[in-house]
């Protein structure tokens, strides 16, 4: 679970760019899209839910990131899930009546200017929220201006029979010199009930409708959703069950889901499995873990998935199948924590990144054999706070198929201190790394692919929280890369990115 009011991020993809483990390839900057391509798996294996409310992108590609606001976020949970990661996101809830107001403002290179403002308030019985999220810059050179703004509005009531209904609406636009101009807004209906201490339900239903002018040719896309989830938790087990149904542009019939997880003594299992339906075609995949724990702070782990995923685009094929697997343990001494696994990964065809970026049909797919290990612990105190590294390396087979680095590797050191009686909150950060080798589809569509350079990068993070006022730095460097970064060619990236902001949170 990430708290976002203690990170610098400017835009959505900057929260898994540098996550541990996940590695994903950053496709796009702010002047146009932005996708996250997570190795074994391509633009279709990201999914994002927003309080129960699943954003979809209607085109069949990759979900663009950039789209996505932070404005009205308050805490983001990023979990696997079969055949890839599903992000789950939580709005601020206001636990209080009087109003609350978050301002945060940003400049950076190339002109980027973020501006984001947030209110929640108690309004007789209901509470009430409106959120407002910019970014512009100008840009690369080649691909010139580009702004996107996002509107919000919440309204939640309690409703008889113990029942909490939300209201919410959202609004989205970009104006792009080079990229297509999207729209997009979505109309959101939540309703919550608690059933004893254990259960609750929630049922959701929405519509969103979208354009955009690509190639200079106005295209519309509607959908609409209705999603039904039953929970319970307990000391022991927790279990969850999702039926969603669509209508619309893009978007399967139907999609159940469900997760269980077990702990038992030393144990801890957990399973999920999902199922969609696409008219004629249908896919379904089951994801597993396990979690041992021994004596000597000893942990074994092991973990399982296989099945296929979703559409490619309007070509009613399988996105792709998967099958991987993977063990190993770790070991904890003190305060130091070291682990290691390997597996095998299997993807046919090759993760795609989504049209026209590449054509699903002419992309091999292969299996791998996959190696990782990691550590991390506390260093020493300093200045009433704490010093800690950590490190982790991954190391694949070279495959056939696409979005593939074959090494790569990262350290970080982190110090954190809270002190005047937690008025004052420091985090200072500092990490690098290197992604290694990775094929890529040929940018022009030609038959073939290429490879992209090994990429070394330098990033550090400062932010600094003085009673409910926050200061923030990040600067990123890509060691050797010339003058434009790219993860997927075509889709450059600055070699250098500064950010600096203030972000402020009261209570009028």
């Amino acid at each position: 679970m990430m708290d976002l009011l203690s990170t610098g991020a400017l835009s959505f993809a900057d929260l898994f760019e540098f996550t541990p483990f996940l590695d994903p390839l950053r496709a796009g900057f702010l002047e146009g899209p932005q996708a996250a391509i997570f190795a074994g798996g391509g633009g279709g294996s990201f999914a994002y839910t927003l309080d129960g409310y699943e954003i979809v992108p209607f085109t069949g590609g990759a979900l663009d990131l950039h789209l996505i606001p932070l404005v009205e976020l308050q805490r983001l949970a990023l979990v696997r899930e079969p055949g890839g990661y599903r992000a789950h996101s939580q709005t601020y809830r206001n636990p209080r009546r009087e109003p609350y107001s978050r301002i945060e403002a940003g400049n950076g290179d190339r002109e980027t200017n973020l501006l984001r403002g947030f209110l929640s308030s108690g309004i007789g019985r209901a509470r009430v929220a409106f959120g407002y999220d910019r970014i512009d810059t100008d840009g690369f050179i080649d691909n010139g201006d580009s702004n996107r703004d996002v509107v919000f509005a919440n309204l939640a009531y309690p409703l008889p029979w113990g029942v909490w209904g939300q209201l919410e609406v959202r609004s989205m636009s970009a104006d792009r010199d080079r990229f297509p101009n999207p729209k997009r807004t979505d109309w959101i209906l939540r309703l919550r009930r608690p059933i004893g201490d254990s259960w609750h339900t929630d049922l959701v239903a929405g519509h969103a409708s979208a354009n955009d002018s690509a190639g200079g040719t106005l295209r519309e896309f509607a959908a609409s959703q209705v999603a039904f989830r039953t929970a319970y938790t307990s000391s022991i087990w927790r279990t969850q069950l999702t039926l969603r149904a669509w209508d619309g542009d893009g978007v399967p019939t139907f999609e159940p889901e469900a997760s269980f997880e077990l702990r038992a003594g030393p144990a801890v299992l957990y399973a999920s499995g999902r199922y969609e339906k696409w008219d004629d075609f249908s896919a379904a995949s089951g994801y597993a873990g396990l979690e041992l724990s021994l004596p000597l702070n000893v942990r074994l782990l092991a973990e399982a998935e296989e099945g296929d995923r979703g559409l490619f685009g309007e070509s009613r094929r399988p996105r792709y199948e998967f099958t991987r697997w993977t063990a190993g343990g770790e070991l904890t001494l003190w305060s130091w924590t070291v682990g290691a696994r390997g597996g095998s990964w299997r993807t046919e065809p090759s993760p795609a990144l989504g049209p026209p970026a590449d054509s699903a049909a002419a992309l091999p797919g292969g299996t791998v054999g996959v190696i990782e290990a990691w550590a991390r612990g506390r260093l020493f105190r300093l200045f009433g706070g704490e010093v800690s590294v950590g490190g982790w390396y991954r190391n694949r087979e070279a495959g056939d198929f696409y979005y593939w680095p074959q090494e790569s590797f990262r350290g970080d050191a982190l110090y954190y201190v809270l002190a005047l009686q937690d008025q004052l909150e420091v985090w200072l950060k500092v990490l690098g790394g290197r992604r290694g080798a990775t094929r890529v589809p040929d940018p022009i569509l030609n038959e073939g692919w290429v490879t992209t350079a090994p990429e070394d990068w330098f990033r550090a993070e400062a932010v600094v929280r003085i009673k409910d006022f926050f200061l923030f730095y990040n600067y990123e460097y890509f060691i050797g890369a010339g003058d434009f970064a790219q993860d997927i060619p075509g889709l450059i990236l600055p070699q250098t990115r500064i950010h600096f902001g203030v972000k402020w949170e009261f209570w009028n």
